[in-house]
C-alpha cells in the first residue's frame, strides 16, 4: 500500500503578518486499529510590520486523521512528508499546504485455504458406458420404480467386469476410499439437479452408507460422478 494525502489549513493570527522570517514543520502520529491519528506542529517567527526589527514567535498544532485498510501491518507502516508550502493571505492569515504519504505491507489471508480438487474420471475411457447410462437415466427419469426394476434385470445380464487396479490406469477408482468389501461390478452415476446420495442410493437399491463409504465426496454437486458398487454374490 502507498497513498499520498493532501492537507491544508488556514491559521489566523491575532496580529498583522508582514513577513514570515522563520518556519519549521514537525509531526507525530500513532496507529489505532485502522486509523492513523497525529499532529503537525507549525512554528517559526514573523514580523508584524515591514519596517519592524522585532520578530514574534508562533507555534500551532494541526491535528490530522486518516483511515487505512485493516489489512495493513502496523509495524510496517511508514509516514513521510512529501511536500510543504505556505503563504500569507490577507493581513493576518497563514495558509499551509502539506502533502504526506503512508505506506505499508498488507497481511496475507490466514484463513484462505487451497481449493480442494477432485480428479475426474477419464472421459475417453468411459464414454461408451456413460452414454448407455445417460440414455437409461433419461428414459426412466420420471419413473424411479420402473428404473430400479429394469436396472436389476440388466444387472443379471451383465458380464463381470475386470477389476480395476491402480497399476493399469487411472480411473474414477483413484478418487474413492479403500474398502474391505470386494466389488465385481459398478455403475458410474452422473449427478443431476436436486439429487442426493440418499436418493441415488435408493434408485440403485444400495445402502447410502455404503455409497458414502465407497466415494470420497460427501457433498455432491451437479455433474459429479458417483460410483455405485455391487457386492460379489
Amino acid at each position: 500500500m502507498f497513498i499520498k494525502i493532501p492537507f491544508e489549513s488556514a491559521i489566523p493570527f491575532k496580529t498583522n503578518i508582514s513577513e514570515i522570517t522563520k518556519m519549521s514543520l514537525e509531526h507525530d502520529y500513532n496507529v489505532s486499529g485502522n486509523t492513523v491519528l497525529g499532529n503537525f506542529y507549525i512554528s517559526g517567527e514573523y514580523k508584524t510590520h515591514e519596517v519592524s526589527i522585532n520578530k514574534e514567535p508562533f507555534r500551532f498544532t494541526l491535528p490530522f486523521e486518516v483511515e487505512i485498510s485493516d489489512r495493513i501491518k502496523e509495524d510496517s507502516l511508514e509516514f513521510n512528508i512529501e511536500d510543504f508550502s505556505y503563504d500569507v493571505e490577507g493581513d493576518n492569515t497563514l495558509k499551509v499546504k502539506i502533502e504526506y504519504s503512508l505506506s505499508g505491507e498488507e497481511r496475507e489471508d490466514e484463513d484462505e485455504e487451497e481449493p480442494v480438487t477432485f480428479e475426474r474420471v477419464n472421459e475417453d475411457e468411459l464414454t461408451e458406458e456413460l452414454n448407455i447410462i445417460d440414455d437409461f437415466l433419461d428414459k426412466n427419469e420420471d419413473n424411479p420404480e420402473e428404473r430400479v426394476e429394469e436396472e436389476k434385470q440388466e444387472e443379471t445380464e451383465e458380464v463381470e467386469e475386470e477389476r480395476l487396479t491402480t497399476k493399469e490406469e487411472k480411473t474414477i477408482m483413484d478418487t474413492i476410499k479403500d474398502s474391505d468389501d470386494t466389488f465385481v461390478t459398478y455403475h458410474v452415476h452422473i449427478v443431476k439437479e436436486s439429487e442426493t446420495i440418499e436418493s441415488i442410493s435408493s434408485v440403485y437399491g444400495v445402502p447410502s452408507s455404503l455409497v458414502k463409504e465407497y466415494n470420497t465426496i460427501d457433498n455432491i454437486e451437479v455433474g459429479d460422478k458417483v460410483l455405485i458398487p455391487k457386492l460379489d454374490e
